[in-house]
């Protein structure tokens, strides 16, 4: 490589990387809050996939018409104020693409500010490198342009040296060494800043390749862990030939799976999708955070309901957590059910139990914050769980199907993962929980009584 092409290189992925970072950090600096639009329901002025850049406004001075961004349940969502309504200190909000106003008038105190400019597909952008893993290809990318281009200029300094070495030797003429490059005409020593230039290349390679090292053991680890899962497949599950739905598509021996781990708890399966793993019970929240089904380290962890909850799913609403994972594993596709389109192909789960098995409809989707209300447990059906029903369907990112109608009387599960759009950001969905004719798969005519 030729050191015009190393300079030329190195300085588009030193530009891509300042591309993807400054239009961030620096708004963020002036007072700006930048966030990742992921619904439709600004569109057309603001699409899915902007980035929005939000100024700090006092609420009297929001006028009609601005797009604000405010807190709701956690979330950050961003609406057309249709009234303010100053004497009651709150907000009339709507979103462009939605037919009706929002169910419930923005208090004050959750105004973040007014939407000052918003950039079409740079929200989309910003995602790539939210995640851990993401900064890592950042870095790897912005030390291997300036590698480059130091590179780059350890190659001129070599060549010119070899130039004048051959006009000292006679080899060439002094105007043949100038033509050839027109730094060989210096007759000067070596620059004093060699070493300089070599210890900042050290340590650049050693960034590079330490990324690199995190990048190769992080994608290990997604193998190992594939490995093991698919393992408990092969050996625990087996298909189910009933058209009808009235049992469940799969088949699960409990026995077996409590004999090699008591704390099972079921196994959450969505057909035609990446979800097909057993759901786990800790002692705590952080038991099977970071271990597998044997309780051995792993990253990926288990998916594992809230150690708060209580057996059998029979709270109103258990939440089952699960990583993100950058190989779409766990809960690396939970996302996905934001886009109408794959969720009308998936709208439907299914939680099989040593007890009872369920159809898992799903009712709602969205974004919300780790510190979120929904995160509170519902053991009973009451007026607090019917709001809470009502809640997350108002801010669902897609319209539910037939059959998929919100009752207060069912159990539900809210499928929880981290998402990158915000800091501390959750991606959910929540699924209300229809008992079949089955039994880990078994029908349940054919088990003992």
């Amino acid at each position: 490589m030729t050191p015009v092409l190393c300079n030329v290189f190195g300085i588009f992925l030193i530009v891509l990387v300042l591309a993807m970072v400054l239009p961030v950090t620096l708004p963020r600096l002036m007072g700006y809050e930048v966030f990742n639009i992921i619904s439709g329901s600004m569109e057309p002025a603001i699409p899915m996939g902007s980035a929005i850049y939000v100024s700090p406004i006092e609420p009297k001075d929001v006028q009609v018409d601005d797009v604000i961004a405010f807190l709701d349940e956690g979330s950050v969502v961003a609406h057309r104020v249709v009234t303010n309504r100053t004497s009651l200190g709150e907000f009339v909000t709507k979103g462009d693409a939605n037919n009706t106003e929002d169910l419930f008038p923005v208090p004050y105190d959750s105004l973040i500010g007014v939407v000052a400019l918003s950039v079409p597909m740079a929200g989309a952008a910003m995602s790539l490198y939210a995640s851990p893993v993401g900064k890592v290809y950042l870095f790897m990318t912005l030390a291997c342009g300036i590698m480059l281009n130091i590179l780059a200029d350890r190659m001129r300094t070599r060549r010119s040296r070899q130039l004048r070495e051959k006009v000292q030797e006679g080899l060439i003429g002094a105007d043949a060494s100038s033509a050839g490059d027109p730094a060989a005409a210096a007759d000067a020593p070596r620059r004093s800043g060699g070493w300089i230039r070599t210890v900042v290349m050290c340590a650049l390679a050693l960034v590079f390749f330490g990324s690199g090292g995190v990048v190769l053991y992080v994608q290990h680890q997604h193998a190992v862990s594939a490995d093991a899962f698919q393992s408990l497949i092969d050996r625990f599950v087996s298909a189910v030939d009933d058209k009808g739905g009235t049992v469940a598509p799969i088949k699960i021996d409990f026995d077996a799976l409590k004999a090699e781990n008591p704390d099972i708890e079921g196994w959450l399966y969505c057909p035609n999708s990446r979800i097909n793993y057993p759901v786990m019970r800790g002692a705590n929240d952080d038991t099977y955070l970071h271990h597998n089904f044997k309780r051995e380290y792993d990253f990926a962890g288990c998916l594992f309901v809230d150690s708060a909850s209580q057996p059998d799913f029979a709270d109103a609403s258990t939440i089952i957590y699960g990583h993100h994972m950058l190989d779409d594993s766990m809960f690396g596709t939970l996302d996905d059910w934001s886009n109408q389109a794959f969720y009308e192909e998936h709208p439907v789960m299914w939680l099989l139990t040593p007890t009872q098995d369920y159809q898992v409809v799903l009712v709602s989707g969205h974004t919300t914050s780790a510190h979120s209300d929904l995160y509170e447990v519902h053991r009973d059906h009451d007026d607090a769980f019917a709001q809470f029903l009502a809640t997350v369907a108002e801010q669902s990112d897609f319209t539910p199907v037939e059959g998929a109608e919100i009752n207060p009387e069912r159990n539900y599960v809210m499928l929880s993962t981290c998402s990158f759009v915000f800091d501390d950001a959750r991606y959910v969905i929540h699924g209300k929980l229809v008992p079949v004719d089955s039994v880990g798969g078994e029908p349940a005519a054919s088990l003992p009584r």
